[in-house]
């Protein structure tokens, strides 16, 4: 999933948050994929949260455009594999794990 991190003050309702949101010993506040409601920002704000990391939809181009740049970039770090069939199942795991969230 992409996301981006914006300042709390910048969130608004009905947006989906990313990641997890936390307190500084660890304990979750928010878990990842909740919708952001009125209540919600102003519990966050009381907790003194500053900044969220909220998903951020692509469009089927963009998408198509950095799945093409990873399979460059898969090319390159995988350029002295050959044939191994352990490497090869590798790059296979890598590429799913990695595009599995666009």
């Amino acid at each position: 999933m992409e996301y981006k991190t914006i300042n709390l003050t910048d969130a608004r309702p009905g947006m989906q948050v990313a990641l997890d949101v936390c307190t500084a010993n660890g304990s979750v506040l928010l878990a990842a994929g909740a919708v952001l409601s009125m209540d919600t920002l102003a519990a966050l704000a009381r907790r003194g949260v500053g900044q969220l990391q909220i998903a951020e939809s692509l469009s089927p181009e963009q998408r198509a455009e950095r799945a093409a740049a990873f399979e460059q970039r898969l090319a390159v770090l995988f350029r002295h594999a050959g044939d191994d069939p352990l490497l090869g199942k590798l790059r296979e795991i890598v590429r799913d794990y990695r595009l599995g969230g666009l």
